[in-house]
């Protein structure tokens, strides 16, 4: 009989290749979808789509009965509301939680793909491992960190376990792809060395690792970061993608000071009020100043995990999926 598995968040970049993964191994798969999600990819796969509403508990009592698994995906990376990231990162964490205690008490696992935000920058030069008390500096972080209260409130009696991945790569991010589409037009961010800055992960490694802490008993109640073991500049991932998409050709350079100048500007902009965008000096500060490095060893310890894709690997696939 094929195990079932609810998933909520497949409509985005994790979520799409976990459904993918599920469906491949003939899992029955229901996805839990907004009213307004793009649902064109889920749509050619086998699985089954259920549209819910943040707020409306009885379909989620109703999604969780009879599953086998939960993955939990669904959440708000960008608002400009406290209350939108609470509802969805918090409330409905909370309330998935609640729907399966009430439901499926013999659920076998609910997994929840948290987020490095909700653990905080890094110290200098070190990775954080997950004993570390959390620090988060967003909102979206600090509301991802409610929500893995949550789970744990009900981790005694639903088996859990918690997913914080570092930056995920790979087709599909929206981010990775704009990065690509840039670089195809040959100008090509050029950012100073400052070392090792960021933990990444492919997002197919991504997905196997959350596969392995899906069926290991000593995952229940456990926290894990999942990354490929190594720490990276963005001056490294950027100059990976432009050896792929233009190897030797001639480029036109963006330095860092135009990129801060942009941020600036952006700043000065939504001042006004007028816009919303989700950048600027603070988000750019995050990105290339902030050291987000987490140790996987906790994972390889307890559930053998070992990424396969190495940064070169990853970015040639990812390359490889656009310019088909």
């Amino acid at each position: 009989m094929a195990l079932k598995a609810l998933v909520t968040g497949g409509t985005g970049f994790i979520g799409s290749h976990l459904v993918e993964k599920l469906a491949s191994k003939n899992w029955d798969v229901t996805c839990l979808v907004r009213p307004t999600s793009r649902t064109e990819f889920l749509k050619k796969l086998p699985v089954k789509l259920t549209v819910h509403e943040t707020s409306e508990l009885e379909s989620l009592e109703s999604a969780v009965k009879g599953q086998d698994y939960v993955f939990h995906l669904a959440g708000r990376i960008r608002s400009t509301c406290r209350a939108t990231y609470d509802k969805s990162n918090h409330q409905l964490t909370r309330n998935l939680a609640q729907a399966c205690l009430k439901k499926n008490t013999g659920l076998k696992r609910l997994v929840y793909v948290s987020s490095i935000s909700a653990a905080g920058p890094s110290l200098a030069d070190q990775y954080s491992e997950e004993g570390q008390a959390p620090s988060p500096t967003s909102e979206y972080g600090r509301t991802k960190l409610k929500g893995e209260i949550a789970i744990q409130d009900t981790w005694d009696i639903i088996p859990s376990t918690i997913i914080r991945p570092p930056n995920v790569y790979g087709p599909r991010q929206q981010e990775t792809e704009l990065l690509i589409q840039l670089i195809s037009k040959r100008i090509v961010p050029i950012l100073k060395d400052r070392g090792e800055t960021t933990s990444l992960i492919y997002v197919n490694d991504l997905v196997e690792g959350i596969l392995q802490a899906t069926f290991s008993p000593k995952a229940q109640k456990q926290i894990y970061y999942l990354t490929d073991g190594k720490g990276y500049s963005w001056q490294k991932l950027i100059l990976t993608i432009k050896k792929h998409v233009l190897g030797n050709s001639l480029f036109f350079p963006l330095y860092e000071e135009a990129i801060y100048l942009a941020a600036l500007l952006t700043d000065v902009v939504m001042a006004t009020g007028v816009v919303k965008i989700f950048f600027g000096r603070k988000v750019w500060h995050a990105m290339v100043r902030t050291p987000w490095l987490f140790s996987t060893s906790k994972a390889e310890k307890d559930l053998g995990f070992r990424a396969r894709y190495t940064l070169e690997e990853g970015i040639r696939e990812t390359v490889n999926y656009y310019k088909k």
